[in-house]
């Protein structure tokens, strides 16, 4: 459960100040349910903020006060209670979901190819085996193998394929394309077609991607300056919602320019068959 601070405009005229302390006593936690997960809370506070404005705000969100989701043009308080939300596991849910997507439109001969997961803190184990029908070959890149041992047996047990997982990066003979799930692109990547959801030039090829559509029902209640990975994170996070576990990044950005057709699908194609 987290709360979302939704910024009112201060109200306006010579009482100016009465009515700011009184917006802001009034304000109540709006509860909103989620899909087979717990609720999250809306709550309005003014424009503008002082010290004392952000101990009764901090009051109000009450055990949730650490878990705040907030525009992120607007400053919390560099210490005190109230604390803003980072998603951690999102981001890697969304560019694995990602790439996954792209390559099923892709439609890449799975011998010519070979898949490269970058999975340090080893949060993909469960969802590894998605991987397996785009290639022969499927390699992650973990500091954690003992977490990929149930992965490997199954997909020996259940697709009669290898999961090579190694701790370092290293390029094949084939073309690549590698999954950076937790964000770590590296300078040996240069030759391959890289996914990743921070800015990097990483790779021959590389998609940046960012962004995420949010749902009918939630861009109606949601203010227009919460970011909505953070909110999409949170709802997956601190929930448990399952909304957005098959999401996949609104805005892949690419770095071809050879292709006429920028669509990202395309363009992998181009890579794998040897035009970029």
């Amino acid at each position: 459960m987290f709360v979302i601070l939704r910024v009112n405009n201060s109200p306006k005229g010579f009482l100016k100040s009465r009515n700011h302390r009184k917006a802001l006593e009034k304000a109540r936690a709006e509860s909103i349910s989620t899909e087979k997960g717990l609720p999250f809370f809306i709550l309005d506070i003014p424009e503008h903020m002082n010290d004392s404005s952000w101990e009764r705000i901090a009051e109000k969100c009450g055990r949730y006060a650490s878990r705040i989701v907030a525009p992120r043009c607007l400053s919390l308080p560099d210490c005190g209670r109230l604390k803003r939300f980072i998603p951690s596991f999102t981001p890697s849910l969304l560019v694995f979901n990602t790439a996954l997507s792209v390559l099923d439109k892709a439609s890449i001969d799975p011998c010519t190819v070979s898949i490269t997961l970058t999975d340090r803190n080893a949060l993909h184990p469960s969802r590894v085996h998605r991987l397996l029908p785009f290639s022969s070959t499927v390699r992650v890149i973990t500091s954690h193998p003992e977490k990929y041992a149930s992965a490997c047996k199954n997909a020996l047990d259940e697709y009669g394929a290898s999961l090579i997982i190694r701790s370092a990066y290293e390029s094949g003979t084939k073309r690549d394309i590698v999954i950076c799930s937790d964000g770590g692109a590296s300078p040996m990547m240069k030759g391959a077609a890289v996914f990743t959801h921070k800015q990097s030039t990483a790779g021959r090829l590389c998609f940046c991607c960012s962004g995420v559509e949010l749902t009918d029902a939630h861009k109606k209640i949601l203010p227009p300056d919460i970011e909505p990975t953070d909110f999409a994170g949170a709802v997956t996070e601190l929930c448990g919602s399952s909304e957005y576990k098959r999401a996949v990044f609104s805005n892949i950005a690419s770095a071809c320019n050879i292709c006429d057709d920028p669509s990202p699908d395309t363009c992998l194609r181009c890579y794998c068959e040897g035009r970029v």
